[in-house]
């Protein structure tokens, strides 16, 4: 039973859509999360976050995380194109289920979900002073875990599709199925 469910979690996480999913539930919860913080003992010690500051993060966030998005999967596609031409069928597979092209696919898409329903969130009133502060907060987190997966997204998008990175990925493979 408990092999079926991690065989049947292997299969689905390896789908395209299935992270970017995982992400934007986070990121919606931990955008209205951020509102909680209000009923706490942040709001005496919080400092006052100028709403002009983290209303234009939110839209700089906004606005690049869908270019950003696009621009991966276009990369994507052009890698998968020259994988499908250097490396056999059965090899391609192991290029199209990169665990990095999908994870930084999916928090480009997740912090472009928690941008937008922050923004709208912030701009009803939906938080109070630490809420405000939280939610800066978790826009500057996001905006260092996009840096950061962006660096190593590049890295690793001129190597897919590469023959020898295809066969450094099957040698891994079959490695760890011995």
């Amino acid at each position: 039973m408990n092999q079926n469910i991690i065989f049947y979690y292997n299969r689905l996480s390896e789908k395209l859509w299935f992270k970017p999913l995982i992400f934007c539930i986070l990121s919606i919860i931990g955008a209205l999360v951020a509102e909680l913080a209000d009923g706490t003992f942040l709001t005496d010690i919080a400092p006052d976050i100028k709403d002009e500051s983290l209303d234009d993060l939110l839209n700089t966030l906004s606005s690049t995380m869908l270019v950003i998005a696009i621009f991966a999967v276009g990369s994507m596609i052009s890698a998968f194109a020259a994988a499908s031409s250097t490396a056999t069928p059965r090899s391609f597979k192991l290029v199209v289920a990169d665990d990095v092209s999908q994870n930084a696919l999916s928090i480009y898409i997740g912090a472009f979900i928690f941008s937008i329903v922050a923004s709208v969130a912030f701009k009803n009133g939906y938080y109070g002073k630490a809420g405000h502060f939280v939610l800066f907060l978790l826009t500057l987190a996001v905006f260092f875990i996009v840096i950061f997966t962006f660096i190593r997204w590049v890295e690793r998008i001129s190597k897919l599709g590469r023959l020898g990175n295809t066969i450094q990925k099957i040698e891994d493979v079959t490695t760890k199925t011995f």
